[in-house]
């Protein structure tokens, strides 16, 4: 019994070191066996092995180079809309300037225009002011005595008649609008001729009256100043005519058009002196 043990323990010792050496030279002698298409095997293992770890490790980092890619051109397209937009509202405020710009200078064309076409001394000015309410059909210019606006003096611009100035202080100066209710003109028909009279109703439309029945009003009439309230010079433009019937008793129903819109004015002249007789150019 004494003998054979230690012969059995060299037998097992025998077996562990054998086994491993088996498995090295079967590991070695495989990298040298070839696969059907000429490959070692052991490669084709290990490729098979890692391509999905390959696989994973590309996605992810293709995944974060298209991340911080888009990231990149996000953030510096973002910027660059910004900055177009700053551009873009600067050019459109420089282009509104310059409409307002262009619009003021045709107005001021016209009143410069019609400075030299009448026969009064005439001065320019500028609304600073309105009522709170429009229907009070009031503005205030920034001149006064101290310029040699009086009481009464006519107040127009290029495209029509304006009103009448009723308050002054020294730089500045009330003026009652054409449709104020307390306000009229001496007016004449341009086709027909016919004398009347122009009120103002309060709203944006003017009321000619003291025309008869019998009279020829149409439609689309130019209505001019006749000069004969002593305020305004005479055939200087009013409007137009944008209603006319028979009224009830003996005179006609007619609606008058100022030809200046008195919501938006902003410029105007303001003729010193009385209005005197003899037509304007305007008015030939």
């Amino acid at each position: 019994m004494s003998s054979e043990l230690p012969l059995r323990v060299n037998k097992e010792r025998a077996v562990l070191v054998m086994v491993p050496l088996l498995v090295l030279n079967l590991a070695l002698l495989s990298v040298q066996i070839e696969g059907p298409s000429g490959t070692l095997l052991l490669k084709t293992w290990t490729l098979t092995l890692q391509a999905p770890i390959v696989a994973v490790s590309s996605g992810i980092t293709n995944g974060v180079k298209d991340f911080w890619r888009n990231y990149i051109w996000t953030v510096g397209a973002r910027a660059e809309n910004k900055q177009l937009r700053q551009a873009l509202q600067q050019l459109t405020l420089l282009n509104n300037s310059y409409e307002q710009a262009k619009q003021e200078n045709a107005r001021l064309r016209r009143l410069l225009d019609l400075n030299e076409s009448i026969s009064h001394e005439s001065i320019g000015a500028r609304v600073i002011a309105r009522t709170p309410s429009f229907l009070s059909n009031l503005i205030y210019i920034d001149r006064g005595s101290a310029d040699g606006v009086q009481v009464d003096s006519a107040v127009i611009s290029g495209d029509g008649i304006i009103g009448r100035v009723i308050l002054v202080a020294n730089h500045q100066s009330q003026v009652q609008l054409i449709t104020n209710p307390d306000a009229s003109i001496g007016a004449v028909l341009e086709r027909t001729r016919t004398p009347a009279i122009l009120r103002g109703s309060g709203d944006l439309l003017l009321d000619m009256i003291y025309v008869g029945n019998s009279e020829s009003v149409e439609v689309g009439d130019i209505v001019l100043s006749s000069g004969l309230d002593g305020i305004y010079p005479k055939g200087y433009p009013i409007g137009k005519v944008v209603d006319s019937h028979k009224g009830k008793g003996v005179f006609r129903s007619i609606k008058v058009e100022p030809r200046m819109d008195l919501i938006r004015v902003e410029e105007v002249s303001v003729l010193r002196g009385n209005a005197k007789s003899g037509e304007t150019a305007a008015g030939k």
